[in-house]
C-alpha cells in the first residue's frame, strides 16, 4: 500500500512537474539581420525570461528582402519588429489587425547618409539624388519623405545591406541605422558620413515596436503578456545592468558583429536616449503612449498617406506592459 502511494506520489509529480515547465512556441521575426540593437530581446531569450513566464521563443532574422509584415499577416510568425508605426497602421489600413504591444526604441534610430564631401547638407537637398533603400522601407517612410520632400520614385535604388555600393558612388545616398552604419563607415574609411536622422524631419516614430495579431491576442493572451514582461527585463538588464549575454547571443547569430561596433552601437543608443530617455524614467521600459501613435497618424492622413479611419485604442495595446514591473 505504502508502494503504491509513493508511485502514485510520484507519478503525480512528474505530471505536475510537466505542466509548470509547459512551454508555448512561438516565433519572433525582428526587423533586421542580428545586431546590438536588437541586444534587449537577446538577452531576454539567453537569460531564459522568456521561459520563465511559458513562451519558447525562436528568434528568426529578417533582411533587406525580407517583408515582416507580410510574413505576419500570411501566419508565418507570430510576432515581428516593427521598425516603424507606418507598418503597424498599413496593415490595419489593409484589413489585418495588426496590435502594437511595446516599442522598444522611444526615437527611431533611422538615418539617411551622404558622402562627407557631397553636396546634400539637408533633406531638401536629396531631391533628384539617387537614393538606397530597402523594400520594406518603401512602404514605410519614403512616401512620407517623397510627399514632405518632393522626391521621385525614380530616385530608388535598391538596397542590399552591403557599404561597398554607396563607398564607390558619391552621389549616391544610403538608409542606415545612426546606430550602425556610420560607424562602419569610419571604421572602414576613416571618415564620418553626413548623417541626417528621420526624427529630425517630423518623423517622429517609435522604433522596434512588439506587434502581433488580434488573434494571437485573443487565444493566447498568457504567452502575449510573457512576450512583453520577458522583453521589458530584457532590455532593462541589456541597458542597465550587463549586455554582455545579450551581445554574445547577437554575435553567435550573425557573427559579422564585432565587439568595437556592438561597443560603439551600445553607447550611440544610451548617449542619444534612444531607449532610455525621460518618458521610459516616468512610465517604464518600452512604453508607448496612444496619444503619440495618434499624432503620427494624424499627420499620416494630413499627407494623405493614410485614407481610413483607424481606432489607436484597438491598434496600441499596453496592457500587458502595465502589468510589468519596470
Amino acid at each position: 500500500m505504502k508502494r503504491a502511494y509513493l508511485v502514485g506520489a510520484v507519478a503525480l509529480f512528474a505530471a505536475t512537474a510537466t505542466q509548470a515547465v509547459a512551454q508555448e512556441k512561438v516565433t519572433f521575426l525582428t526587423s533586421w539581420k542580428a545586431q546590438a540593437e536588437h541586444g534587449g530581446y537577446y538577452q531576454a531569450l539567453v537569460k531564459g525570461y522568456y521561459k520563465e513566464c511559458g513562451v519558447d521563443l525562436t528568434i528568426r532574422q529578417g533582411g533587406p528582402g525580407i517583408d515582416t509584415a507580410q510574413l505576419l499577416v500570411g501566419g508565418a510568425v507570430d510576432f515581428v519588429m516593427s521598425s516603424h508605426i507606418d507598418a503597424v497602421l498599413h496593415m490595419n489600413a489593409a484589413g489585418f489587425p495588426a496590435r502594437a504591444l511595446s516599442a522598444a526604441f522611444q526615437v527611431t534610430p533611422q538615418v539617411l547618409m551622404a558622402h562627407a564631401d557631397s553636396d546634400v547638407n539637408s533633406f531638401e537637398d536629396m531631391k533628384g539624388k539617387p537614393i538606397m533603400i530597402s523594400q520594406g522601407s518603401r512602404a514605410t517612410y519614403w512616401p512620407y519623405f517623397q510627399r514632405k520632400f518632393g522626391w521621385q520614385e525614380t530616385q530608388l535604388r535598391s538596397y542590399t545591406g552591403q557599404l561597398a555600393q554607396w563607398l564607390a558612388d558619391k552621389t549616391v545616398i544610403q538608409q542606415g541605422l545612426v546606430t550602425n552604419e556610420p560607424i562602419l563607415v569610419k571604421m572602414e574609411v576613416g571618415w564620418e558620413p553626413k548623417v541626417f536622422m528621420l526624427a529630425d524631419a517630423g518623423y517622429k516614430t517609435y522604433g522596434s515596436i512588439l506587434t502581433t495579431s488580434q488573434d494571437f491576442i485573443d487565444k493566447k493572451p498568457k504567452a502575449a503578456a510573457c512576450m512583453v514582461q520577458a522583453s521589458v527585463k530584457g532590455w532593462n538588464e541589456f541597458m542597465n545592468v550587463d549586455p554582455k549575454p545579450g551581445l554574445e547571443a547577437v554575435k553567435k547569430d550573425a557573427p559579422n558583429n564585432s565587439d568595437e561596433l556592438m561597443a560603439a552601437t551600445l553607447k550611440i543608443m544610451k548617449d542619444r536616449k534612444l531607449v532610455l530617455n525621460e518618458d521610459t524614467e516616468k512610465m517604464g521600459t518600452m512604453i508607448m503612449t496612444e496619444e503619440r501613435w495618434k499624432t503620427h497618424y494624424d499627420m499620416l492622413k494630413e499627407v494623405g498617406l493614410l485614407k481610413v479611419d483607424l481606432d489607436m485604442k484597438k491598434i496600441v495595446q499596453t496592457q500587458f506592459l502595465k502589468s510589468t514591473t519596470n
